[in-house]
């Protein structure tokens, strides 16, 4: 069970990676729109251009700072086998798999669909201190918890 953990470890910080280079070639395009030279004759349009690419740019910036964080606080988890949902863990149920600790995009491993849960999801309330065998009810949506590591 810890080798499927560990895959799934890995997978989710290879994808949020992933993310991770999009913002900063995104970061990349806009940083370099909004460097115009100001010696050549510009219109009015063109400055205007100019702002609104220093705007995406800085708002990408914080997402790729809020990225990092979230990147360097799941790697630095303890990632050490769980017998409760908390930080960390990996939960397995009868219909999605979640692990703990950073929100990230559902892919599939295995046949089985795996979600990256922040702990301050709304979500996450109701499995935070479940175990094996408990049954846990979100939206009207029953979780069977078939495993946790």
């Amino acid at each position: 069970m810890m080798k499927l953990k560990n895959e799934i470890r890995n997978r989710i910080i290879e994808n949020e990676k992933r993310e991770l280079q999009s913002l900063l070639d995104m970061y990349k395009l806009h940083t370099s729109a909004a460097d115009l030279d100001e010696d050549s004759s510009l219109s009015n349009e063109d400055f205007a251009q100019q702002d609104q690419s220093r705007e995406s740019a800085r708002a990408l910036k914080n997402r790729i700072n809020q990225a990092k964080t979230a990147l360097d606080n799941f790697i630095n988890l303890n990632h050490e086998a769980k017998t409760i949902v908390e930080p960390g863990a990996m939960v397995l149920t009868n219909t999605l798999n979640f692990y703990i600790g950073i929100s990230a995009s559902k892919f599939e491993y295995d046949g089985r669909t795996f979600i990256g849960l922040e702990p301050s999801a709304p979500i996450y309330t109701v499995f935070e201190g479940a175990k094996k065998g408990d049954k846990v009810t979100f939206n009207e949506h029953e979780y069977h918890i078939l495993e946790v590591e």
